[in-house]
């Protein structure tokens, strides 16, 4: 071997060591119960600061509300049609959703269900054969 192998062999258990001993310290430490614990205006007081006003709980922001989709509304005046972009449009707003797709044929695709997208199928001339959601 070699002498810095050895070296560095002699050192291991000792680095070893020195990294696991502040670790077995604190496992010894008691921790201190809440009710033990100054509180911040206490902190304040003993620094010779003013103590701040509690902030008061923020009202959480109202949630937008969940886009729908309504496929039954676009089948009926789409299926056998093109799928060009003007009649892709039309089945968005008439499903009333915010997003659209087109699923042609054997395409691979995302799984996830988005509420508020409209897929529109095709066949292989890019006919519309069926509107859903999702």
């Amino acid at each position: 071997m070699s002498a810095p192998t050895v070296a560095v062999r002699r050192l291991l258990p000792v680095l070893c060591l020195a990294a696991a001993l502040p670790l077995a310290m604190s496992a010894c430490a008691a921790s201190r119960p809440a009710a033990a614990m100054p509180s911040s205006a206490e902190q304040a007081v003993a620094a010779g600061q003013a103590a701040a006003e509690p902030a008061a709980p923020a009202q959480p922001a109202a949630l937008p509300p969940r886009p729908s989709c309504n496929a039954e509304a676009a089948k009926a005046s789409l299926i056998g049609k093109t799928a060009d972009a003007a009649t892709v449009e039309r089945a968005r707003t008439a499903a009333g959703g915010h997003t659209v797709r087109v699923l042609k044929p054997g395409q691979m695709i995302t799984k996830e269900y988005l509420d508020g997208r409209v897929n529109v199928h095709v066949d292989e001339r890019n006919v519309i054969v069926d509107v859903g959601c999702g």
